[in-house]
């Protein structure tokens, strides 16, 4: 299915792979802005602010402006085009002698808006046209500065009917005339008509912008030899081929990715098959993406500054669908048992690889796993000359599926058709004179021998263009998606020889999906950081508030506490009442603890004394109290009258 530039790699037609090899491209063309514009983004509730950028042009336009297109809400275009028509208007004043129609009355809803903007910057605002999306066009008597161009939209975006505002920039249909002018000293540049030709892709236009720094791309192929033009942008890759049998190495699966050679005997693929050669298929695809620019070596690749990953899924007779999904996890930076982590998982995966089939469940789920991590699938239509959708890998879902095109701009006979093509870019056509596509190779036979060059024709040429041209923009937007890369790639292509259906939006052009890409990422970040500043006004605004609160309870707080002062200082001095007096409690007395002593009697009666006091002297003492313990001790019974003072009162 490779045509081969060299008679002597020429191999018999009679081979048959399971996976046979193919490749296609994929570019789109756009315009680039002559200067930098701001842009009003306004709905009911929303304006975004202007964002500006640099000149994108050789010689800068000053950064001004005097032309503004405003676009209306659905609810402002319904209501005018039922109450006015052109017959009912009266444009006189705004639209000057232009008749007028009935979406030009949407104007006039804002002429108020426009009358009080005028009147603040000094300026008269004049009517143009309407567009077919009924925008109105007008234009200002004076140049606005950016920031005077932002109020300016910011006042017109006030009212409820306009939908946005943004400056009518002139645009011119070619490239950044910024970037740098690129000389390559590669003596085989002029072979490279599929980079540099009417028909190519327009790369080196896009290297004044990037060289696809800082993108890896995983090559899933036959494996890679070496080779001066491309060794210092080769990683550490895998050889995924399980089975010894095919992989013409000596053994299974291991960390070494080089390609050993493809070359089978007779009656190896199956019966009846012939012996072939190598054809060193990986290294020709992986010098179109990233081989060396400007060493004095050879050619250079569609983005000569990005990274290789070789992942060896192709040896003898092709490879197998298990083997190569599991390079596409692996590639990706998914894990595969048995097999240590890739180190640099790759940002865009080309697949020159197809057969006959339907997308199968191991594709999708392998191809689905690599979207999630953020890399981009890119698989060549096939070589069948038929529907493409007939071949897979490239008939899968969420996969960029390139078709060939030759060195006249038309559709390569071989190249697969049809609407599942995405997209084409060179694949060559060997009937023509130079018509391949010129890349690294190897000169051996069986086993690799010594680096050399070829022209290839094949959708597995095409396929590694679009896979560096994926690359060039994965470098300018790293958080570039899939949607977004076959996105850009479609909208900024150059029509082809043939129709859509047969060569899907056409041929890729590098430079303008870059600046597609790179628009796209300055838009999406001019308005992230809109709304950082919004979020940022809005939080000021609320700390200004609470501290704004905060200061107006405090000096509520001191006003009421000065009052209730104040009212103090006026009123009489309170009576003091003097606290009662407080007459302490009688000291209880307390029973003594010790018994009381009895006093003293004369040993004998006195003078005087009564008969009764004798039973007292009874047998006792006659000094001492009996010795019964007080108060049970019988006193009373022997006729004791109370002369002890500790027992009554």
């Amino acid at each position: 299915m490779l045509r081969i530039a060299r008679p002597s790699q020429a191999r018999s037609s009679q081979r048959s792979l399971l996976s046979f090899v193919t490749a296609t491209c994929l570019l789109s063309a756009s315009v680039i802005p002559a200067v930098a514009a701001p842009t009003a983004q306004a709905t009911h509730a929303t304006q975004a602010s202007v964002a500006t950028q640099a000149s994108n042009t050789t010689q800068s336009a000053p950064v001004a402006y005097n032309r503004f297109i405003i676009t209306y809400t659905d609810e402002a275009k319904n209501a005018a085009s039922t109450d006015a028509t052109a017959d009912q208007i009266d444009w006189s004043a705004a639209a000057g002698t232009q008749q007028a129609t009935w979406s030009d009355a949407l104007y006039a809803g804002i002429t108020s808006e426009v009358q009080s903007i005028d009147e603040l910057l000094n300026i008269k605002t004049s009517y143009v046209r309407s567009t077919a999306l009924d925008a109105s066009v007008v234009t200002t008597s004076a140049e606005l500065t950016p920031a005077q161009a932002q109020q300016y939209m910011d006042a017109l975006s006030a009212n409820s009917k306009v939908a946005s505002v943004s400056p009518d920039m002139r645009r011119y249909a070619t490239v950044d005339n910024t970037s740098e002018t690129v000389k390559i000293n590669d003596p085989k540049m002029n072979r490279m008509w599929s980079l540099t030709g009417e028909k190519g892709i327009s790369a080196l236009e896009a290297w004044g912008t990037t060289r696809g720094k800082g993108v890896t791309v995983a090559v899933l192929d036959s494996g890679i030899t070496a080779h001066p033009d491309l060794d210092a942008n080769v990683l550490p890759g895998y050889d995924f081929i399980a089975e010894s049998a095919f992989s013409n190495d000596g053994n299974g699966r291991d960390s070494d990715p080089t390609d050993a050679g493809n070359w089978t005997v007779d009656n190896q693929c199956f019966t009846g098959s012939k012996a072939t050669a190598s054809d060193w298929h990986g290294t020709h695809v992986a010098g179109t993406i990233a081989a060396i620019a400007n060493n004095n070596e050879g050619i250079a690749g569609v983005a000569p500054e990005a990274k290789i990953v070789p992942v060896r899924v192709l040896g003898a007779c092709g490879g197998f669908d298990s083997d190569i999904t599991d390079g596409i996890i692996w590639a990706a930076g998914g894990s595969v048992r048995g097999v240590p982590a890739n180190q640099n998982p790759a940002q865009v995966i080309n697949m020159s690889i197809g057969s006959e089939g339907t997308c199968t469940t191991p594709y999708r789920q392998a191809i689905a796993q690599a979207n999630k991590r953020g890399s981009i699938v890119v698989v060549a239509a096939g070589n069948n000359n038929f529907d493409a959708s007939k071949s897979s890998p490239g008939n899968c879902e969420d996969v960029i599926n390139v078709g060939a095109t030759d060195k006249n701009g038309k559709r390569s006979y071989f190249s697969n058709y049809g609407s599942r093509v995405d997209v084409s870019a060179p694949g060559g056509d060997r009937r023509y004179w130079g018509g391949g596509i010129l890349s690294t190779l190897n000169a051996g036979k069986t086993a690799p021998g010594k680096a050399d060059y070829a022209e290839y024709q094949g959708t597995s040429m095409a396929a590694p263009h679009v896979a560096g041209i994926v690359a060039l923009m994965k470098s300018v937007d790293p958080k570039l998606t899939y949607a977004q890369a076959k996105k850009a790639l479609q909208s900024t292509s150059q029509g082809v020889e043939c129709d859509q259906s047969a060569c899907g939006s056409g041929i890729v052009n590098a430079a303008r999906a870059v600046q597609q890409v790179r628009s796209d990422r300055e838009a999406v970040d001019a308005a992230a950081a809109e709304v950082a500043r919004k979020k940022a006004e809005e939080e000021a605004a609320r700390k200004k508030a609470e501290e704004e609160a905060a200061r107006k309870k405090a000096e509520e707080a001191a006003r009421k506490k000065a009052e209730e002062d104040a009212k103090r200082q006026q009123a009489p001095a309170p009576k003091v009442t003097p606290a009662p007096k407080v007459t302490p409690a009688p000291k209880a007395r307390t029973r003594p603890s010790r018994p009381v002593t009895r006093p003293s009697y004369p040993s004998r009666p006195r003078h005087g004394h009564t008969p009764r006091y004798r039973s007292w002297y009874g047998g006792a003492s006659a000094n001492t109290y009996p010795s019964s313990t007080y108060p049970n001790n019988g006193y009373l019974n022997n006729g004791y009258l109370g002369f002890a003072t500790g027992n009554h009162r």
